[in-house]
């Protein structure tokens, strides 16, 4: 029997264009860091959602998450470092991992 992913579609925005759907879960499963795919599946089940996800920024080999609503400083970790940008041109914060390439979710 084949392990269920941990991410599927109701992790993904409505809005979220369903072209784009299969890949980005993909990601979201199979490259996003272990620290931040923690958190993210917690956002998830306290009702955020994933509203965009790419690759290859801020570093080659990196992956970024941007979710709806505002996250706060209480999944930080060692692995998972907390940073609040509150730059209405950019974002609101985010959790970046240490190690390279560096792996971002942004709210």
């Amino acid at each position: 029997m084949a392990d269920r992913p941990l991410f599927t579609e109701a992790c993904l925005e409505t809005a979220f264009p369903r072209t784009e759907r299969r890949e980005a879960l993909a990601v979201l499963n199979n490259r996003l860091h272990p620290a931040l795919q923690k958190i993210v599946a917690a956002e998830v089940a306290s009702g955020n959602r994933v509203v965009d996800v790419g690759i290859d920024w801020p570093d080659a080999g990196s992956v970024h998450v941007t979710l709806h609503r505002h996250f706060t400083d209480r999944h930080a970790s060692e692995d998972a470092a907390f940073s609040l940008c509150d730059d209405p041109h950019y974002w609101h914060a985010d959790y970046s991992t240490a190690e390279k390439p560096r792996h971002l979710l942004i709210c």
